[in-house]
């Protein structure tokens, strides 16, 4: 079964981020430490969380990826926190990917991903985003396989 959901335009928005070397493990820390830094400094941001791989599309390395996590903001930050970025994700038309489960699968969804470009008349043109939408809710008895991500990868047509 092919991850591929849809080819759709996102907008553009700012976001407050933290930027690092991570491991597939180490998002959801940094995720909270983000969470935190926000509350504490009073922004006010939306949900859903996402984050952005440096470089190329590719699978993604189990321990060592160049990744920003990101909250998009509902209003201009009044002063900037410490180890914190404000960015600007710029609009794009993105072939849309669902992974299902442990984000420590990613890599599975990945491979479908790159399968997917092969096959089809587009390259990507832009750095892969992967977005939060459903995290386990540890109160609720939920468990990392509910977990979804979309993984949005900018594309252009083929040359």
């Amino acid at each position: 079964m092919t991850p591929f959901h849809e080819i759709k335009q996102v907008p553009r928005f700012r976001a407050i981020g933290m930027r690092g070397d991570m491991s597939l493990w180490d998002i959801d820390t940094a995720l909270t430490r983000l969470y935190e830094k926000a509350l504490e400094g009073r922004l006010m941001f939306r949900q859903p969380a996402y984050g952005i791989r440096s470089g190329e599309v590719r699978i993604p390395d189990s321990f060592h990826s160049d990744y920003r996590v990101l909250f998009p903001l509902n209003e201009e930050p009044v002063r900037t926190l410490p180890d914190t970025e404000i960015v600007e994700v710029p609009e794009a038309r993105v072939a849309a990917f669902v992974h299902r489960g442990p984000y420590e699968w990613i890599q599975c969804t990945y491979e479908k991903v790159l399968d997917w470009f092969r096959e089809n008349p587009y390259e990507a043109d832009g750095e892969p985003r992967e977005v939060f939408f459903v995290a386990p809710d540890p109160h609720g008895g939920g468990s990392q396989d509910d977990m979804l991500t979309e993984i949005q990868v900018p594309i252009r047509a083929a040359a």
